[in-house]
Parts: structure tokens; sequence; C-alpha cells
């Protein structure tokens, strides 16, 4: 749902004296949520530093989301949540911009902190979920990419250049990313002119997935650069034209949990190269970039919200492309 946040001088609040701001969308549900909201502000006011009117715009349409689309009960205890709050961001207003978002999210914190303080020093529930894995800095890609192009053959570089391809630029699992081939990779343009690409993943969780443009072009480069030999037995050497050849160290003749360990145990590195990072991190620029939740679902091969839910928490340390 999007908020579609706007000044208003119609509406009156639950107690009959009209807000500093009120979303538009908020009109006809002001009936149900007006008094709550009221109150929120009203106790949150002296507390946070913020203006009524910055404390009205951050909290309604984050309510209205919460009892409109969530079903949430009306309490504090339930709405002001620093979890409602993320989903809220991240998941009810998809247009907004990042600075906007920002903003958003350090008033609702703050209105947290006094209106349900309970939450914010209580400790994670046991809901049978592992913690998240933390995501790569903007800087640590950087390095993951220096590590690729130093690999002592060209054969290596390639396929380690492959591995972060397939890992931060389309999120694959690894048992996922071992299973590529050739075949499953499409190259194009954008109308602009830019390169694009996908890859197809045939595992339990069959999808089409879209190489991030940050990485496409390294795509195109090493597939462009594939030498035609003959692999003689050896996993890391240079691809073949073969569009039955698997993508990652093409010359293996299956798959097994341990490849990856493998190539980079070869790799002697002190640099940490985990897919599982490279997946989340993937996941957390997408959720950054405010892909629509369901499409995120759909191409990261996840099953249900609560998988993104988990990962909210990390949102403030998705790196900026803009510095790499």
């Amino acid at each position: 749902m999007t908020t579609g946040l706007g000044a208003t001088g119609l509406g009156t609040t639950g107690s009959g004296v009209r807000p500093a701001y009120l979303p538009i969308l908020a009109l006809p549900h002001w009936g149900v949520i007006g008094a709550f909201v009221d109150a929120a502000v009203a106790a949150s006011l002296a507390g946070t530093g913020r203006s009524e009117r910055d404390l009205y715009a951050a909290a309604t349409p984050m309510v209205l989301w919460a009892w409109r689309a969530r079903g949430i009960e009306l309490e504090n205890q339930t709405v002001f949540r620093r979890s409602i709050v993320e989903q809220f961001i991240h998941l009810g207003m998809p247009g907004a911009a990042p600075g906007s978002q920002a903003t958003l999210r350090s008033t609702l914190w703050r209105m947290t902190e006094i209106l349900n303080p309970d939450d914010i020093h209580e400790k994670h529930r046991p809901i049978g979920r592992r913690n998240p894995t933390a995501p790569y800095s903007e800087s640590e890609i950087a390095e993951l990419y220096s590590w690729a192009n130093t690999q002592r053959t060209p054969g290596r570089s390639r396929n380690a250049l492959i591995l972060l391809v397939l890992g931060l630029g389309t999120g694959l699992a690894t048992r996922e990313l071992l299973e590529v081939r050739h075949s499953d990779v499409s190259l194009g343009h954008t109308l602009s002119g830019a390169p694009a690409a996908s890859i197809v993943t045939w595992s339990d969780r069959p999808r089409v997935v879209p190489v991030r443009p940050e990485w496409t072009r390294t795509l195109h480069s090493v597939l462009a650069d594939t030498p035609c030999a003959a692999y003689a037995g050896n996993a890391d050497a240079g691809f073949s034209g073969g569009s039955d050849r698997w993508l990652f160290r093409p010359g293996r003749t299956g798959t097994s949990d341990g490849q990856v360990t493998d190539f980079l145990t070869r790799a002697r590195t002190h640099v940490d190269v985990r897919p599982s990072r490279m997946r989340t991190t993937w996941l957390l620029l997408h959720l950054k970039e405010n892909l629509p939740a369901a499409e995120l679902l759909r191409i990261s091969g996840l099953r249900n919200y609560a998988a993104l839910d988990i990962l909210t928490p990390l949102l403030p340390f998705a790196p900026d492309l803009e510095n790499i």
C-alpha cells in the first residue's frame, strides 16, 4: 500500500481538534484510528524533540497501514514495535525516497521508545530462526572484487568473478549456484544499450533471476573472454563454449556441497568469501531499493514474508552502491 502523504485542512481528530498534518488517504478511516494517533502524538510530543506536525506525518500512515494492511490491534504494545516500523518502511512505503524513509524511521523509533519501552529493551524472542548473516559493506565488496581479479591463474580469476556474479549479482544459494550451466544464462542489452542479463535456476525453487546492473558488465566480460579450451579434468580450467557446461568451475563432473569450499581453500585467502553473506547482501540491496516484496520473494525463491522480516534490522548496514 502506498501511503500518499499529503497535507490537508479537512477532518478533525478524535478529540475534535484538527491535527497539524493529516495524510489524505487516512481521512476515510480517521474515525477508527484518529483517537489512537492523537494519543500517541500527545504522549510522544515532549520526549521526541519532533514537532507535532512531524509526529502526525510519521505516525498516521504507519498506524493506518498496521491496522488496515496487517490487521493489528490499535494498542501501543502491538503497533509501536521496531519490527512493525521496519515492515511499514519497507513494505508499506515502496515508492518513498530513501531520505524520506530514514526520516520516518527515526521519528517512529523515537515514538516507540516512549510508547513501548519494553520493545526497545526486550531480548529477541525465541522464534525458531537463526539470526541473519551479516551483509558485506561497500569496502568488503570492493575487496572481494580485488580478490577475484588477483587469483593466481586466469581460470581461477574467471571462476572467482562468476562466484561473485552468482552470489552478489543474483543472490543464489550455494547449491543453486553450483547447478547453473552456460545454457541457463541469457545475455542482452537494455533499450539504452547497457548490458543486461538473467539466470535460470532449476533447483527446488525454479525461477528466472535478473542479474543486478552492477554485475552484468562483469558477467558479459567474463563470458566474452572464455577460451574454448579442453578441460582435461581440471575443475578450475577456463570455460569452453559448451552450453551444457557448469558456469562455476566448469570442469566438474557433478555437484557436491564442498565444491565452493574446495575452491576457496585453494585460494589461501584471509578474505571472508561466503555465498550466504552474498545472498544476504543481495536481498538487503533489493529491500533498500524498495523492490516490491512479492517480486523479491519470486526472484529470491523465498516462500514467505517472515524470511524478509528477519532481515529488516540489518537494513541500516546495507552497502551504498554509489560508494563501491
